[in-house]
């Protein structure tokens, strides 16, 4: 199924726990990507800006996004990562056009 929804999460981290975070989310991102309506997640960090990342994960929709918020296993991840959390915003985006890169062929 194509995903119906991208989820933006930006996060910045305190200063001194930037690998503890990063550590963190390699972990949870196991968990996550055992849901079955997530199609993909990325963890970015924000070129030359320690401790600013953006989180993008892919969704089926909405409501299978926020019933995997409410899972045990998303709290349990939050508690743990808001002592480290300094800051942070989230968005969620509806995918609208994609376009994949010209192959030979097409260039």
């Amino acid at each position: 199924m194509t995903p119906g929804l991208r989820v933006l999460l930006r996060i910045r981290i305190v200063p001194g726990r930037e690998a503890e975070f990063e550590q963190l989310w390699r972990t949870h991102a196991q968990t996550v990507r055992r849901f079955p309506d997530n199609h993909g997640q990325q963890l970015l960090r924000l070129s030359g800006e320690s401790g600013h990342y953006t989180v993008l994960t892919d969704w089926t929709d909405e409501p299978s996004f926020r019933a995997f918020e409410r899972s045990s296993e998303q709290q349990a991840y939050l508690q743990r990562l808001w002592p480290m959390r300094a800051d942070g915003d989230m968005q969620l985006l509806e995918p609208l056009q994609e376009l994949s890169p010209a192959t030979a062929a097409e260039a």
